[in-house]
């Protein structure tokens, strides 16, 4: 069953998104095929993981071991990692270096092939990650909501978010 939690400030929610995300490594790392599949979106969530997961790691099973986790991003740019908009450059530069070696496999997008073949790159690297699922499951998303309410770059009243690629109708979520 879900459950709502509302913190006060990141200071507040930082230490209990950070057992949380430790809890359910542990959980799915213990479960069948032995691996922790997390997709992360940027912003603020990088420094507060940075700050935050790694002490709650070392508090955590064996099982948490991120070497057992893949880890994906779900608001990526098509720029070098290196550049300041980066998701996985972020993440590479605060994150990943506090946790133990060697560290989760990280799904990266190729800005070098233009925005095309990086998303069917991309989508590769996804169906290689997830083999016999049309459509990855994860076991945690974290995502941030920004202060106008966009997640993963998209933005309330974009015009792009009511555009449907053919064959991929858009349809109401099942009750």
């Amino acid at each position: 069953m879900a459950a709502v939690s509302v913190f006060p400030s990141s200071r507040e929610l930082g230490p209990a998104l950070a057992r949380i995300v430790a809890e359910a490594a542990a959980e799915a790392a213990q479960g069948e095929g032995g691996r922790f599949s997390l997709g992360l979106s940027g912003g603020s969530l990088v420094e507060l993981l940075a700050r935050e997961l790694p002490p709650a790691l070392s508090a955590a099973p064996a099982a948490a071991d991120p070497a057992r986790w893949l880890v994906a991003f779900c608001d990526e740019r098509l720029v070098p990692p290196e550049h300041p908009e980066s998701t996985c450059g972020a993440y590479r530069a605060q994150l990943l270096p506090r946790l133990p070696p060697p560290g989760p496999q990280v799904l990266s997008v190729t800005p070098g092939l233009g925005p095309a073949a990086a998303a069917r790159d991309y989508g590769e690297q996804l169906r290689r990650a997830f083999p016999g699922q049309q459509v990855p499951v994860f076991d945690l998303l974290v995502l941030g909501v920004g202060p106008d309410g966009h997640t993963c770059s998209l933005f309330p009243g974009h015009p792009l978010l009511q555009v449907s690629p053919p064959g991929n109708p858009v349809t109401p979520p099942a009750e």
